[in-house]
């Protein structure tokens, strides 16, 4: 039960499942191959309607990196003035669909000459803290949770022990013979 999809995606996008959290990524051991690309299809089927959506970043030899996603919540996220100017930055132009969004976020990564940084605006970081990552190169940092903090310390720390502790709860569910079906909350599309 420990190596099953998912209980991995349940463990790592625990915060996404439950809707706390706009977004998470997963990285899925290429040996699960044969399993995932079916598991993936019945998830978004059986998921979208409660607003979860399961996405392929990229894949390699060792494995495939999957963006668990609560479409709205993340599309009114990266859709603020503040965050659409970012994201121009990088190519992302604001009269464009999420999905053209996650094709160049997908592109880019998959061109593995310079990481795209921006994938945590993706995954609903703070805007001050993924500037001042890419700014400094990821040091300087006054906090390292799920990221690397730059700003307010002590509104990560409370985000960094919700999302522990949603991780925690959806594991030992999980742990206890629950199916994902009973973890993913129900959020509007």
């Amino acid at each position: 039960m420990m190596n099953s999809i998912e209980t991995i995606i349940g463990y790592h996008c625990a915060p996404a499942i439950r809707g706390i959290k706009v977004a998470n990524l997963v990285a899925i051991p290429r040996d699960m191959n044969v399993h995932l690309t079916t598991a993936l299809s019945e998830y978004n089927e059986q998921f979208n309607d409660r607003g979860l959506f399961f996405y392929e970043l990229c894949h390699c030899d060792e494995r495939r990196l999957l963006l668990v996603l609560r479409k709205r919540m993340l599309e009114e996220y990266l859709r603020r003035p503040e965050h659409l100017a970012f994201l121009k930055l990088y190519g992302y132009l604001p009269g464009e669909t999420l999905e053209l969004w996650l094709a160049r976020l997908r592109s880019r990564l998959e061109k593995r000459s310079d990481f795209p940084h921006e994938i945590g605006l993706f995954l609903g970081y703070p805007l001050h803290d993924v500037r001042s990552f890419i700014r400094y190169k990821g040091s300087g940092y006054k906090l390292c949770g799920e990221w690397k903090v730059y700003g307010n310390p002590m509104s990560a720390m409370h985000s960094f022990h919700c999302f522990r502790a949603c991780r925690d709860y959806c594991h030992t569910q999980l742990l206890q013979g629950k199916q994902l079906e009973s973890l993913v909350a129900v959020t509007a599309c």
